[in-house]
């Protein structure tokens, strides 16, 4: 998800009453995985064994992942795909310079020069790090400034994007930032895994310091002065649960009155910096954050800056210098924090670094030679069906007002689809990349990005631009634009796949679908009308049914334990949740048309309605370290794989009949929440 944009990126958001079905499964039609099941467990007790026991049991995470499943198989295919694309256009020095094969060839041959970014070691960053310690007070806001367009985020953030109760007007939005660690509450829990944690990491800022030169008891001192920052930094600011309110984070200020907040930096000198001289509003996400950050700002002297704002630079930069510095970097943050045994190969960490640096043009490459206009079409008439079945399903709720309901169809009806990959290519010609550095390229690019963010400013809206690069398998809702996004990444087998019968796709494409079209109607993007305007639309009364049913989900998910002594937060992971729920019961439905006027066949003893939740369990099959289920918890949006499972069918009366689970079993939610 692209900094500061409203988007409900799942890990994974006309209306005529008929729907049209997809197109007859070919003959060698494929069905669920059958052998991934452990049937010995039964699907009234834990349906997630159920349907993927034998998997779960057959692929542990391997060493350099810390957690395993359908999206890493995907994922790793379509590396594979990418991989060779890369070698083949690193292999040539002669692309025509500005051309996608130059930029991608360049860009990977720098990445996979270990032996040049070893014998370069630090001396790539020594000169922003120079002037860095040489700046005084008076320089302070035009380094800053500078490091924001490198890429550095160090202080506070900034950026262009569209103003949420005025979506027409592109204006500033600025927040906080700088935190080492995940999430502020990492800094302040006092259970024993969290204060071990923030040791750990006072260890890792100083071995960093020690690997760039200085001796361990300086760098020691270095560290534990730089936790004493962030910690008070982190005092005055918000937790990822807090974030999650948009009215919370939505507060305009005139450019004056946000001054007075923190009258002791020098903003005019910042925002002329960045390209931004003329300012009457700005939209301040954490204002008590900015309040904070003036008293720091007389409260630590220039050099408590520097060394916090060294230590910004380092941590960013590390994992684009040498073996060493990106060896530490893993050891904190991928191995103690996720649970890996291993780094990836230099490769595959190079494909993840470039899928969000040279992400157009790679998506590019990958469309050219592995996404079919078949595939699309179908698809596409995937979407038709579910928007259809959701308008049903608004139509027959019986908690909604009629009134209510005439404004939830007239944003159904406004969705906006992006199906595959952009219309049109951006034009990457102006973006400087060579093979001399890894770290100067990234630079280029986040200059480049930063650049053409902050043009953005005052112009007209483009809303044929794509929040994530089209060979990504992910997909995304955009509130403020009402549209409903997917990648051709994401629209490859296990998730979509034109040989599969209707139950498998409808479960697993079908819930894709239906999540990224429920995220418009989740407690978040509730909150955004037909047009994409942060306004309420909703009578007081609906408003009241909705969250009693909303916070009963929460509760719902509150109790469920992901390894001992942690549990899922419900609040955190409320609007996936309600997507999931919401999803796969408009693709349910959807899957129920597409079956009208057919016979329905048993495959391998099972009707088609038990194909299409076991196909539905088995897209989150996945394996994870506790490592990384710890911080998924602390962190993560998304429930844990086995809870969107679990979580999801246990409030669905249609798993019920197909299963036949009685009530009273652990598969069925004692009191059902009933929400789309």
């Amino acid at each position: 998800m692209k900094k500061g944009k409203l988007i409900s990126a799942c890990a994974f958001s006309a209306l005529a009453f008929g729907l049209s079905s997809c197109e007859q499964p070919k003959p060698e039609m494929k069905s669920a995985d059958f052998n991934y099941m452990d049937t010995s467990v039964s699907p009234s007790e834990d349906f997630y064994q159920y349907a993927n026991g034998q998997w779960l049991k057959d692929n542990p995470v391997p060493e350099s992942e810390s957690r395993w499943g359908s999206f890493n198989e995907v994922s790793d295919r379509n590396n594979d795909i990418i991989r060779k694309m890369l070698t083949e256009a690193s292999a040539k020095t002669n692309h025509p310079k500005g051309s996608a094969k130059q930029l991608i060839g360049d860009y990977y041959a720098a990445v996979m020069d270990s032996t040049g970014r070893d014998e370069a070691g630090i001396k790539p960053m020594l000169p922003i790090w120079n002037e860095l310690m040489n700046v005084d007070k008076a320089g302070l806001a035009t380094l800053i400034a500078k490091h924001h367009k490198n890429g550095i985020g160090s202080m506070f953030s900034s950026y262009v994007y569209q103003d949420l109760k005025n979506n027409e007007k592109m204006v500033v939005y600025t927040g906080q930032t700088g935190q080492g660690l995940p999430d502020k509450d990492y800094y302040f829990k006092e259970d024993e895994k969290s204060v071990e944690t923030r040791e750990e990491y006072v260890k890792h800022v100083a071995k960093m310091y020690e690997l760039i030169g200085e001796s361990p008891e300086k760098a020691a001192a270095t560290a534990n002065k730089i936790m004493a920052i962030e910690t008070q930094l982190a005092g005055v600011s918000m937790n990822r649960l807090e974030r999650r309110d948009i009215q919370a984070s939505y507060n305009k200020m005139s450019y004056d009155e946000f001054k007075a907040t923190c009258s002791n930096f020098d903003w005019d000198t910042y925002f002329n910096a960045i390209g931004l001289p003329a300012l009457d509003t700005v939209i301040v996400s954490q204002p008590a954050y900015f309040v904070g950050l003036n008293n720091a700002l007389t409260e630590l002297s220039m050099d408590d800056w520097k060394t916090y704002l060294g230590w910004g630079m380092l941590n960013t930069l590390a994992s684009k210098l040498s073996t060493d510095l990106e060896t530490q970097d893993f050891n904190f943050y991928s191995a103690y924090l996720r649970g890996a045994k291993e780094m990836k190969p230099r490769w595959k960490r190079a494909v993840n670094g470039m899928n969000s640096k040279m992400g157009d043009a790679l998506g590019k490459a990958f469309v050219e030679e592995n996404f079919s206009a078949e595939s699309k079409a179908r698809v596409n008439t995937m979407v038709d069906n579910l928007g259809a079945a959701l308008k049903e399903r608004l139509a027959g709720l019986t908690w909604m007002s009629d009134e209510t309901k005439e404004q939830a169809y007239a944003k159904l009806a406004s969705f906006t689809r992006k199906l595959g990959y952009p219309d049109t290519w951006k034009d990457l010609s102006a973006l400087e990349v060579s093979r001399a550095s890894f770290l100067e390229n990234w630079m280029a690019v986040n200059r480049f990005e930063f650049a053409e963010n902050i043009d953005k400013f005052g112009k007209p809206i483009d809303k044929t631009e794509w929040g994530m690069p089209a060979h990504i398998v992910n997909a995304y809702y955009n509130p403020t634009w009402n549209e409903i996004v997917f990648p051709a990444g994401i629209m490859q087998p296990p998730f979509f796949d034109p040989n599969a019968e209707d139950a498998v796709n409808y479960a697993r494409m079908g819930a894709v679908i239906g999540h990224e079209m429920i995220h418009g109607f989740d407690d978040q993007g509730a909150q955004f009308d037909s047009e994409g305007t942060f306004k309420n639309w909703w009578t007081a009364d609906d408003k009241a049914k909705f969250e009693e049913q909303t916070s009963a989900l929460a509760d719902q998910y509150d109790g469920y334990e992901v390894i001992e002594g942690v549990n899922v937060n419900g609040k955190l992971t409320l609007g996936e949740n309600i997507a999931d729920f919401g999803g796969l019961t408009v693709a349910y439905y959807a899957y129920q048309k597409s079956l009208e006027g057919k016979e329905k066949e048993v495959i391998n003893g099972f009707t088609p309605e038990q194909r299409f939740f076991i196909s539905f369990a088995q897209i989150w099959k996945g394996n994870a370290t506790d490592a990384f289920l710890r911080q998924q918890v602390a962190t993560d949006p998304h429930s844990p794989t086995m809870f969107r499972v679990n979580g999801t069918l246990s409030n669905m009366p249609e798993f019920f009949e197909a299963f036949d689970v009685k009530e009273g079993s652990a598969m069925r939610n004692e009191n059902l929440v009933t929400i789309w």
